[in-house]
């Protein structure tokens, strides 16, 4: 799903109304005049490119996403030993976490130093066995936090 397509009732309320929409830094969808220039992420200064053409191809582009994980998920995180470092999911579904970057062999994620994750009822939905690459600690910890459900 490319992101005019995700967007688009926000995008079509905006130029229903007769404005351009801009997407702030965090990735807002918002009338192009509510802030100042530099707070868009279609404003490039000294560049070729207008925010027209900016606007176009972002909206061609393959909407990503934005994960989130709930409070519980980031205290557990942060409760972990600091030689962790990474947490992928097996194809039975059980998460683990790693010493060491694993590497996906066959049915499984091929390391020695891991410890099964399923008995803290730690969901973190958005980790898949079809990932390509393992999640970093570190940079699950930098991601937004939801309210527990």
């Amino acid at each position: 799903m490319k992101n005019k397509e995700n967007f688009a009732k926000e995008i079509l309320d905006i130029a229903c109304k007769g404005y351009p929409f801009s997407v702030t830094k965090s990735g807002e969808i918002t009338f192009c005049d509510c802030f100042k220039c530099d707070m868009c992420k279609f404003y490039v200064p000294a560049d070729y490119k207008s925010c027209r053409i900016r606007r176009y191809e972002w909206s061609e582009l393959e909407y990503v996403e934005k994960h989130t994980i709930t409070s519980k998920e980031k205290k557990f995180l942060d409760l972990l030993l600091p030689n962790y470092k990474y947490i992928a999911r097996e194809k039975n579904g059980f998460l683990l976490v790693y010493t060491e970057k694993p590497i996906k062999i066959l049915e499984t994620w091929g390391l020695a130093n891991y410890a099964l994750m399923n008995m803290f009822d730690i969901k973190f939905d958005f980790i898949k066995w079809e990932d390509e690459d393992p999640w970093s600690i570190e940079d699950l910890k930098k991601l937004e936090v939801k309210k527990d459900d």
